[in-house]
């Protein structure tokens, strides 16, 4: 079993049906499958191996697609990087997964250079475009043989790394296997997709939503992905007039701007019969005016990078508003209470999941692991949820401190880890505030040194440089002292819901 085997059959009975858009470019799915090829002949002949891992540092466009694919399918193990990380966040995560290679562009070079000295396991850099310096990957798409003799590959055997942010240090990778992305993109395509469907992936395709569920549910159908570098809501809107997708993908956020352009009801945007969102609870009332004003259909879906990223869903036409589904395929669900117990329909607890989409845990964190995947099976999610007498289920709140940034998780100990490194700063706590657009931001509660004075922008400035635009806070207040247990544990609490209390 190999990922890039999901668009197999069609590439034998459709080759010359699009698979791919991408502002003015069409990929076929025979052009698709060779240009995989490609990638896995050129990324073996770097000797790339199996069990090497191949770090892929790209933003939303076809390459990267072609290039997850083609490392899939040459054996070679691929950790997929958030394209808005910077330096200090890159530099951690190529040397924790002990990755070989890094394929990037040229806006993302400069930081892969940086942090080059530092990852001692990095042996090749391959840039997109073309260069002297680099091998480049256009080149070897251009110049490959479009046939490649793939080695074998198990479903057992780890297909991707994705980390994620935790509640205490840095990232972590979660290790997903063929099979757990296989089973959960081609389910999901099952469910949602016909082969006559055109989707537009508004959503990052270095995240999991967006790849996984999004662009490969669809190619696994044999319908077309629309590819969105960047998503901005009068481009959005244009495109779905210019091009007539069928399906849309996105998260609340993008739902909130689409509404708010004011040309709304001069759009004739009525190819799209339903729209996907997850990565955060939806609010209901943009729910009814996604139904009332775009006119589409709403389904929604529910999962984490642990969970390969769909645990649950519902077609739209057995979407409850409010929920988030119920277990996809032979995904089983639970709600816990403190103790482990599970709880009756319309109780609150914690949400768990077990079946094929749980992926095999975290890499290098046995600790990290046995606290969310139990012995049975059951990953505990850290979202609190309810169940109704159907198996639907709705999401509450969140267990742990983590801020949910548009769907952008942050976690408030990797952000203060970084900003501690400030010459300034002697302590402060980061807590997720009311943003309008976004749902939640995060922001700074700072208490300097003695004798030091500094500037919300200075912090904001010195932030900007070390962690991605989203992880920046977005506001910043100076303490005389920050508030703590007497354990010395931050009272987050205390100052999240003065803050929440405000709105």
């Amino acid at each position: 079993m190999n990922v890039s085997d999901i668009i197999k059959r069609h590439v034998a009975e459709t080759p010359e049906k699009t698979a791919i858009i991408f502002e003015e470019r069409r990929i076929s799915y025979g052009e698709l499958d060779a240009l995989i090829n490609k990638a896995a002949e050129g990324i073996s002949g770097l000797g790339l191996k199996r069990g090497d891992v191949l770090s892929l540092f790209l933003p939303s466009i076809p390459e990267l697609i072609i290039a997850y694919l083609g490392t899939v399918r040459a054996g070679v193990t691929l950790n997929l990087v958030n394209a808005m990380l910077q330096e200090t966040e890159v530099a951690y995560i190529l040397n924790d997964c002990s990755t070989k290679a890094v394929l990037t562009d040229t806006k993302r070079l400069p930081i892969v250079e940086a942090v080059r000295s530092e990852v001692k396991s990095l042996t090749d850099i391959i840039l997109l475009e073309e260069g002297d310096k680099y091998p480049g990957f256009k080149a070897m798409l251009r110049e490959g043989g479009g046939e490649f003799n793939a080695p074998a590959t198990k479903g057992s055997d780890l297909c991707h790394l994705m980390y994620t942010s935790g509640t205490t240090g840095w990232p972590k990778g979660v290790m997903a296997t063929h099979l757990n992305i296989y089973h959960n993109s081609t389910h999901f395509g099952r469910i949602h997709f016909r082969p006559e469907d055109t989707i537009m992936v508004a959503t990052p395709i270095f995240h999991c939503w967006g790849l996984i569920n999004g662009t490969l549910g669809m190619l696994s159908v044999g319908g077309t992905v629309i590819t969105v570098e960047r998503f901005y809501p009068e481009k959005a809107l244009e495109d779905i007039e210019r091009l007539k997708p069928t399906v849309f993908q996105g998260v609340p956020p993008m739902y909130n701007l689409m509404l708010k352009q004011p040309d709304l009801d001069k759009r004739d945007i009525s190819s799209v019969v339903f729209c996907l969102s997850a990565a955060t609870k939806m609010p209901e009332n943009l729910i009814r005016q996604v139904e009332q004003k775009l006119k589409w259909r709403y389904a929604e879906a529910w999962g984490l990078t642990e969970v390969s990223c769909v645990g649950t869903t519902a077609p739209y036409t057995e979407t409850r508003i409010g929920s988030c589904g119920r277990g996809m395929d032979d995904a089983e669900i639970k709600v816990v209470d403190d103790e482990g117990n599970t709880l009756p329909p319309g109780k609150q607890g914690e949400l768990c999941v077990k079946g094929t989409c749980v992926t095999n845990g975290y890499l290098n964190k046995p600790e990290a692991t046995r606290e969310a995947f139990d012995p049975e099976g059951w990953f505990h999610s850290g979202d609190i949820a309810y169940m109704d007498e159907d198996g639907y289920a709705y999401i509450v709140d969140r267990k742990k401190d983590m801020i949910n940034v548009g769907g952008e998780k942050v976690f408030p100990s990797e952000v203060e880890d970084m900003m501690l490194e400030h010459p300034k700063i002697k302590d402060l706590v980061i807590v997720g505030i009311p943003d309008d657009l976004k749902g939640e931001a995060p922001k700074a509660f700072i208490q300097l040194k003695e004798g030091e004075s500094a500037t919300e922008e200075e912090v904001k400035e010195y932030c900007k440089k070390k962690m991605a635009p989203y992880k920046v806070p977005v506001s910043v207040e100076f303490l005389d002292e920050i508030p703590r247990s007497a354990s010395g544990k931050a009272l987050r609490r205390l100052l999240r819901d003065k803050e929440w209390d405000k709105k």
